[in-house]
């Protein structure tokens, strides 16, 4: 794992990026004051040291699909942080529950979780996980079914929806590759008007 990638964000926010040792993915974590949230939990000892040396509570877990690389470390955060809400899409929320559409079952590393703790968003829905920071959801399937966007008036959290400079990914069981591909262009159209934080690849924009 790399060293986080701190940046200063409005409303007095900062966001960190861990890259992850699976397939290099990213994970990140907003905070602001003694309040964090999450975005797709990896590598969970240097996230956890993170959060606790900074004293944060994390008050929200979001989830930008519900591949493998983007989970693993999701069951140790809700049992460190019991209070913390799961936000993801309603397919997600499935997903979560079955290995088999979340991959895990092909990583020797099951993921099955159902709570009551996990909550399913809607396309347009807006929310604020943290005082300070708030957000819209979209719903972007194509790469999965599962796929979501979290974006507010300057910040654009992609997943694996949008890499800059790399072809989105549709051959998997629960991919559409026209979809997936539509989605592509109107991320890179809109991504020169927001700093753009994806799934895997560095941070892109001011």
């Amino acid at each position: 794992m790399s060293d986080p990638d701190d940046r200063i964000m409005p409303y007095k926010l900062t966001v960190s990026r861990f890259v992850n040792s699976v397939f290099s993915s990213n994970t990140y974590v907003i905070s602001g004051g003694t309040c964090a949230v999450v975005i797709d939990p990896g590598d969970f000892a240097p996230l956890h040291a993170y959060l606790s040396q900074r004293r944060l509570e994390v008050r929200t877990i979001l989830l930008t699909h519900t591949h493998y690389d983007h989970i693993y470390g999701l069951s140790a955060m809700m049992d460190a942080w019991p209070e913390a809400v799961v936000l993801t899409s309603e397919f997600g929320k499935a997903a979560l529950a079955r290995d088999d559409w979340n991959f895990s079952r092909y990583h020797c590393d099951p993921v099955r979780i159902e709570s009551d703790r996990i909550q399913a968003l809607r396309d347009g829905d807006e929310f604020s996980p943290i005082t300070g920071c708030h957000m819209t959801a979209f719903a972007t399937p194509g790469h999965d079914k599962s796929c979501m966007v979290f974006c507010t008036d300057r910040w654009l959290f992609t997943g694996d929806s949008y890499i800059p400079g790399v072809k989105v990914v549709a051959s998997f069981p629960n991919s559409d590759r026209k979809t997936a591909q539509e989605w592509y262009d109107k991320l890179r159209e809109i991504s020169h008007e927001y700093q753009t934080f994806p799934g895997h690849g560095d941070i892109c924009g001011n």
